[in-house]
This record gives C-alpha cells, structure tokens and sequence, in this order.
C-alpha cells in the first residue's frame, strides 16, 4: 500500500458527538473532511460550527443502511476532496439497559442494520473504491462487546459490534496484498448525547454505583477524537486494532487521588 499522509477523510455518523468531535480533529491536523450524517442536506455543506481547524469539515446526509446512499457520499468526497485516504465507519446505534431476552426486536433489528449492515455497505464500498484509486485505509468503529465479552444490559448492541469484530478481521484478510488496509478502533466509553441519552435510563438505586465506574472508564469525545486522529495520520497496519482503554490505563485511573471525577464537566 502507498504509504503517505492522509490528506483528506470521509466520517460515517459525523454529526454529533464522537463524529462530529473527529471531523474538528482531523482537521486541525489539516485534513480535509466530508462527513456523513442521518440528517442534513443532500449536497456537501460546510459543517455549521466553530473551533480552531486548519482545514474544511463538510457534511451531507447518508444512510449507512442504504448501498447507494454510501456511494454517494464516497462520490460526493472525491468530488469535493479529489480522493479519499481514510474512510472512518463512526456511525452507529447503541439501545441499551435490557437483558437480550427483554430486547425489542425492532431494537435488535436497528441496531443490526446501523452498527453491522451499515459498516458492511460502508466497507464494500470504500474498500472496492480505494482498490480503484490504489490507496487508502478503512477504519471500524467497535464497542462493547468487540472482545466477546458480554456486557450487562448491553449484549443486544454488544453482540453488533462482536460481529464487527470478526467483518475487521475477515476484511483486513481480504486486503492482503490490496493498496488498502482494513483495522479497528476500540475508543472506550465516550461522553456522548447517545451515552446520556442511556445513562438517564439507571434505576436511582443504581446511579451512584454506575458513576463511579463510568468516572474511571468515561472520556470526553474531544480526548478521544485527538487520539484518533493523531493514530490514523500514520501509515496504518493492514488487520491492526486501536484500544484507547487498556487495562493498564483503567488500573492508573483506579488509583489516582482525588478519584477522578469525568462526570462533573456534564452537571
């Protein structure tokens, strides 16, 4: 694969939270960015917002759920950008706080379409399209449950994004000896809308316990986005997983004094 640094990028689910957060980073690295979101007009507009960038954020509507809603936005990059060097599959769902036997089957089914279908079409299509333009770099978005692990009140979207788990692997087997790369990202737990919109489901008698876990596992999407963005600006291992939330890292949260307080920036 060629290997140079990434000028321009396209992001799935790019209009709020963690997206949103890196689309500003990677343009602060000067990266120009054309995000996808499920709202929004259909044509790339300039992302309405502010922050120090050193380069343009555009965004447009797309379904990650509909094929052809995918290609248009990789078309509407190239047009915009002139090529597209990373491919970011942020955009995903997350229903939580029922056991997968109490889970809504149109629950389920979402959250199946977004977080693996979606990531599907998504990784079809850019990587069918970088393999074209001899260059490129996938990167998937994980979550809970990537490692296999079940998580409670959580295992219906855990089990979307263990399945995403083994899409990276088999993909980036795929794109061996290919121009392109496949890997993954495990960014932890992030402080997103989608993240409160959850948390204000815990019974009362629950909320302190879940705080103080979420005070050490918890990040800002900005802390994160950085990370990211700092990550995929190097030449990428084809098969390669990004984790932000290494056991090593939770044990020096565990132990800082005053314990840390992530939570209080949101009251």
């Amino acid at each position: 694969m060629a290997e140079h640094a990434p000028r321009t990028a396209v992001v799935t689910g790019a209009g709020r939270g963690l997206g949103a957060a890196i689309a500003r980073s990677l343009a602060a690295a000067n990266i120009q960015v054309l995000g996808g979101t499920p709202e929004g007009a259909a044509e790339p507009q300039p992302l309405a917002e502010g922050g120090d960038r050193t380069a343009s954020v555009h965004v447009m509507q797309c379904d990650i759920r509909d094929p052809a809603s995918v290609q248009r936005l990789w078309d509407a990059g190239v047009a915009l950008m002139g090529s597209i060097d990373l491919w970011i599959n942020n955009a995903g769902l997350a229903l939580t706080g029922a056991d997968l036997i109490d889970l809504a089957p149109d629950a389920f089914g979402t959250m199946i379409d977004i977080n693996l279908i979606g990531t599907m079409n998504a990784c079809r299509v850019a990587a069918k399209e970088m393999q074209r333009q001899g260059s490129g770099a996938i990167w998937n978005m994980l979550g809970a449950g990537w490692d296999g692990k079940p998580v409670k009140g959580m295992n219906g979207y855990a089990t979307s994004k263990a399945a995403l788990t083994f899409l990276t692997t088999a993909l980036a087997s795929e794109a061996e000896g290919q121009p392109y790369s496949v890997g993954a990202i495990s960014p932890g737990l992030v402080m997103t809308e989608g993240f409160f919109r959850e948390h204000a489901g815990v019974p009362a008698d629950q909320r302190a316990a879940r705080d103080a876990v979420v005070n050490v596992i918890g990040d800002h999407p900005e802390t994160i986005a950085d990370w990211i963005a700092g990550e995929v600006t190097r030449a990428p291992i084809n098969g390669e997983t990004l984790v932000w939330l290494t056991p090593e890292k939770i044990a020096a949260r565990q132990a800082e004094d005053p314990p840390r307080d992530i939570l209080s920036r949101y009251h």
